[in-house]
């Protein structure tokens, strides 16, 4: 070993990094803006005649900013170049590394955070002459985001030498070997891209050996999935299933399509996904009435939405309020047809007013993003608890425990001091409350629309719902024949005033069954108590009819006595295991709760499935329930047919069961799905019957 001279070796260790700096003031240029700072590098001392350099654009990006990559998600602007190259000198395809989701409110980002870099490859032609040094200009675009956008450019120039040699600068060698690490490495996966049979897309992936948690595919085509969306993976053998919800592309080319995956827990890892689309592919739709409908234009959905809400005043969930109605006809028959006719508009506008209320606070809900369908507000047990209140105070007024007001029906009667003007309206009001727990035939095409299509859509579609609702009782009032035909009144109408209170005590109790399910048997007896508070209420409201001091005192009871009673639901909240059907629910047949991954294990292994979406307040599913679904012979088919019943239970609020009916192009309950054993969803009629349940199972 030859004797080293140590201060000559330090000097020549100097003048080596002397030499890297040098070259790499002349082979980098950088850009500083308000949220990024942007580097242009060369990974090389040159470049070769006919050979490739590669060019590194690394971004430095603020404290929870990002900037996007090639595909941005729902909004964005990737980096994006424009070269100035000499003669010969082709630049290639941007690598951008592994992209990251990040949600942004109801919406999703494919970006970047920290430190990214971004490799460009560089190919100098074979006459490149040794020697010479040549520009390199390019003009770069990008977007950064966090609460807000911003739009950011800058122009970058390097010189680099054309050398018969060029050599990695090794100043810059961890930096390139960080970028290529963070590039998903391509898999070898066999790989195809169709569309599925349930209104999605599907990416099946053979030979899959890897961990299927936290898996996310990441497309490079943009509005070929929806961001946001949740992707449900099954794994049946070796075989890796993916399903997506379509974006905003209508078609999808034959080729090849790109994309990254993303699986693992704690190690995540990314990989890049060729996948084969065999044949062009339209986007796939809902399979579903409600998005047959919503193509064939505005005025069938109008009229379907208009003659639904006429047949809703026949559907079970209003049957207390025709009650309550028909003692308002009763009442109104020896009023003069003026009076009549003015409380029968009142009537429509109380309907129309609170179906705009409520139809316009969920479009404005789910616009920020809020999982949500029509029956949203009976999913909150103070919603349920205050409306069987307000039914429990309808049927005391009607058997006589306090009055207010002239007119024996509406609820809101205690508002006004006109005849019963206002009550008119409050009972329209009301009505559409009680209504609202169910969705009648003709309805679940518009009613899903209406949450799908642009707000004004579905706000005129609400209103013509409300007209259709509200057209039989206003016509009434406008027909001079009615006082004449009905009876004159005397003492009788004190005895049918009375009948007419159990029927909608019967509707207390309904709602007071449904706050159970969603709460527990502690909280009921919370309401329960309540319940006695609001009656003495009534009671004391009676007593406080008058002057002086007692009466002031009842007065004052009465509303200490309501206080106490309302108060308590205000702390109450949903029980955790709400969907759990006890058993015995549906008969010999025990159910599955809902869960989108067990149903898509089910529909892979060939297992038939059928889904009961329902909810505790939606009167038409417990019927359909009592009537058809725990029958015996209902479950003798679901035993001979190997069909599983899994109930998603939508009581109180579950986004993965709202994202569910929106599949369907359904915006509330009750629907039924069946699937075969190939998986094909069918969507059965609201009205269930034993021979459509058993005709659809053993079709399997």
């Amino acid at each position: 070993m030859y004797p080293v001279n140590r201060p000559f070796a330090i000097f020549a260790v100097l003048i080596l990094l002397i030499w890297g700096v040098s070259i790499g003031a002349n082979a980098q240029s950088t850009a500083e803006r308000e949220y990024t700072t942007t580097t242009l590098l060369s990974e090389k001392s040159g470049i070769e005649p006919g050979g490739t350099t590669w060019l590194a654009f690394h971004q430095k990006v603020r404290d929870n900013w990002h900037v996007f990559w090639k595909n941005p998600g729902d909004a964005g602007l990737p980096l994006a170049l424009e070269w100035e190259l000499p003669p010969g000198f082709e630049p290639g395809e941007v690598v951008f590394p592994a992209p990251e989701f990040i949600p942004v409110g109801p919406l999703a980002s494919y970006a970047h955070e920290g430190e990214p870099v971004f490799l460009a490859p560089l190919t100098a032609p074979e006459e490149a002459i040794v020697g010479e040094t040549i520009d390199i200009k390019v003009k770069a675009l990008w977007q950064a985001c966090e609460e807000i956008c911003v739009p950011e450019d800058a122009a970058f120039s390097i010189s680099l030498p054309v050398l018969e040699r060029a050599t990695p600068r090794y100043d810059l060698a961890p930096l390139f070997r960080a970028a290529r690490k963070a590039t998903p490495p391509i898999a070898d996966y066999p790989a195809k891209f169709s569309a599925g049979q349930n209104g999605d897309y599907e990416l099946v992936i053979d030979n899959w050996s890897a961990s299927t948690e936290n898996i996310f595919f990441f497309p490079e085509q943009e509005g070929l999935t929806k961001p946001a969306a949740a992707q449900r993976a099954v794994l049946a053998g070796d075989r890796l299933t993916i399903r997506m919800q379509p974006g905003w592309v209508e078609h999808v080319e034959a080729g090849v399509l790109p994309g990254v995956l993303r699986f693992g827990g704690d190690d995540e890892q990314h990989i890049a996904i060729s996948a084969e689309v065999d044949r062009p592919i339209a986007k796939p739709r809902p399979l579903t009435a409600a998005a047959t409908v919503s193509e064939r234009g505005l005025g069938l959905l109008l009229a379907m939405a208009f003659f639904g809400g006429v047949i809703l005043n026949a559907m079970p969930c209003v049957f207390p309020i025709l009650f309550v109605k028909a003692a308002n006809i009763l009442n109104s028959a020896s009023e003069n047809n003026g009076e009549i006719r003015q409380h029968g508009l009142l009537y429509g506008a109380g309907v129309l007013a609170t179906f705009l209320l409520i139809g316009g606070a969920l479009l404005i809900l789910r616009a920020g993003g809020a999982q949500l369908g029509w029956g949203f507000h009976l999913q909150s047990p103070m919603v349920v608890g205050l409306s069987a209140y307000i039914l429990l105070l309808v049927g005391l007024n009607l058997f006589g425990v306090f009055h207010v007001g002239a007119s024996i029906a509406g609820a809101g009667q205690g508002l006004t001091h006109k005849g019963g003007a206002t009550g008119a309206f409050f009972t329209g009001a009301l009505a559409v409350v009680v209504a609202a727990p169910c969705i009648g035939p003709l309805l679940s095409a518009p009613m899903g629309a209406a949450l799908l299509r642009p707000p004004v859509i579905g706000i005129l579609i609400f209103a013509v719902l409300a007209i259709g609702f509200a057209a039989p009782y206003v016509l009434l009032s406008f027909y001079p024949a009615l006082g004449k035909r009905m009876p004159k009144p005397g003492a009788w109408m004190a005895t049918f005033k009375q009948a007419l209170a159990f029927p909608v005590f019967a509707a207390a109790a309904y709602f007071l069954w449904v706050f159970a399910r969603q709460t527990g048997d502690g909280a009921l007896g919370v309401l329960l108590s309540g319940a006695l508070f609001i009656s003495l209420g009534a009671w004391l409201f009676e007593q406080s009819k008058g002057d002086g001091r007692a009466a002031f005192a009842a007065r004052i009871a009465a509303a200490l006595a309501v206080v106490a009673a309302v108060a308590p639901l205000t702390r109450i909240e949903a029980s955790a295991d709400t969907g759990v059907e006890k058993p015995g629910a549906y008969g010999a047949i025990s159910p599955e709760i809902y869960d989108p991954e067990l149903l898509d294990a089910f529909r892979a292994s060939g297992t038939p499935v059928f889904v009961d979406f329902t909810a505790a307040w939606c009167v038409t599913c417990q019927f359909n329930k009592m009537t058809v679904l725990k029958t015996k012979e209902i479950s003798d088919a679901f035993r001979e047919t190997g069909t599983v019943l899994m109930v998603a239970d939508w009581t109180v609020r579950d986004p993965e069961i709202t994202a569910a009916l929106e599949s369907f192009g359904a915006s509330g309950v009750p629907l039924y799905v069946f699937y075969d054993a190939s998986g094909a969803p069918e969507v059965l009629p609201q009205t269930l019957s034993k021979k459509i349940v058993v005709n659809a199972l053993k079709r399997n």
